[in-house]
């Protein structure tokens, strides 16, 4: 087609989708909402791998954590349950593979917490040895840590973090020298930590609702000498692999050879992490594309109805010369300045959405080319 025939073309079907505006409006719609949904879905898809890999990075990028279970064959439900994780691991950690620096021990425990009538059911405990607080990168914002003497004497104390804090003795109020409860245990609160930006994460938990209590005090309110997770820093991020390798040789020797454990840094987490969001965010992306089809099958079938609705100006057309080209062209390109419009209509509004929420959402919000690309 030259560009007069082309220009006419546009021409005609702007008036055509002008005379009819409710129709055109509602055709729209369809891909309005399609794209706003591929677009909304994908972006906090985005803003959750941020997050958690931030949270990972956080934590220093020379950190090694032992955890029970083959993690990298069997995903991170690999170390839930009986831990293969042994006191025996840890004294050989720390007496065969020098250099090391703060080798801490935790253990998970059940239960929740409570103060006076405030209850906490969400609080993660962990009995942990002395500074844990520092292998997850956290500072005492009052009062002090976990010390050696509160773990030998199984004192009954505890460190808790800023969000814990909060919700259990009322924001702002200091919650030092007071006691929560837990497993029928009076604990005196002699340590806060500093509120953290960063969400809980697959390489730890989350610090701003974490309640720490000595080791031995853990294994000896739930009866159960368990270790779920070791923790350590290499001297430098340059040497974390080498001492990756020689964690895994003691560790295995000590099992016999069988790798019933897993040793990973802080760069193995972020793509294991990465693989299990990237399959999340490919079927996030299918069904958020479904309702952009159907859309575009809405457009088809207005499309189609349009043109029953219009024989007798198509008839006009070709008795005065029109080809069947041009005839089609034009019902191609209403239909492409529907869901041009509509397009752009969408983007605009989910560009405001995100400029106006990005400043105030937990996950972080951006506009990202990709998304903005594939809408």
């Amino acid at each position: 087609m030259n560009r007069a025939l082309i220009t006419e073309s546009i021409r005609s079907a702007v008036q055509s989708l002008r005379a009819k505006k409710l129709r055109s409006a509602l055709s729209m719609l369809g891909i309005i909402v399609g794209i706003l949904t591929i677009s909304g879905l994908l972006t906090l898809s985005f803003g959750v791998r941020d997050s958690i890999t931030d949270s990972i990075n956080d934590l220093g990028a020379n950190i090694l954590t032992v955890l029970p279970g083959n993690v990298q064959e069997q995903g991170f439900a690999a170390q839930f349950g009986a831990s293969t994780i042994t006191e025996r691991d840890v004294q050989s950690i720390r007496t065969q593979v020098a250099g090391l620096e703060n080798i801490v021990v935790g253990m998970a425990v059940n239960g929740s917490v409570r103060s006076g009538a405030t209850e906490l059911p969400a609080a993660f405990i962990l009995a942990a040895s002395p500074g844990i607080e520092r292998s997850f990168n956290a500072d005492i914002e009052s009062g002090r840590a976990l010390s050696e003497a509160d773990e030998r004497s199984r004192a009954s104390v505890t460190v808790i973090g800023a969000g814990a804090a909060d919700e259990l003795f009322g924001e702002g109020r200091n919650p030092l020298n007071k006691t929560l409860e837990f497993r029928g245990r009076s604990f005196t609160v002699i340590g806060v930590l500093e509120a953290m930006d960063s969400a809980a994460s697959f390489g730890g938990p989350d610090m701003n609702s974490i309640i720490l209590i000595p080791l031995e005090t853990g294994w000896e309110v739930t009866g159960v000498r368990q270790i779920h997770r070791i923790i350590m820093q290499a001297p430098e991020a340059g040497s974390v692999d080498d001492y990756k390798q020689r964690v895994t040789d003691v560790i295995a020797s000590n099992h016999g050879g069988e790798e019933d454990f897993s040793v990973l840094s802080q760069e193995d987490l972020i793509g294991m992490v990465g693989d299990i969001l990237d399959m999340i965010t490919a079927f996030i992306g299918a069904i958020a594309g479904l309702s952009l089809l159907v859309g575009g099958i809405g457009i088809m079938n207005i499309m189609l109805v349009t043109v029953s609705e219009r024989t007798r100006e198509i008839g006009i057309r070709k008795a005065i010369g029109a080809t069947r080209t041009a005839v089609m062209a034009q019902f191609l390109i209403e239909s492409i300045i529907l869901t041009g419009v509509a397009g752009l209509i969408a983007l605009g509004m989910f560009s405001l959405v995100i400029l106006a929420a990005g400043p105030v959402s937990p996950i972080p919000l951006s506009l990202d080319w990709r998304v903005l690309g594939l809408a």
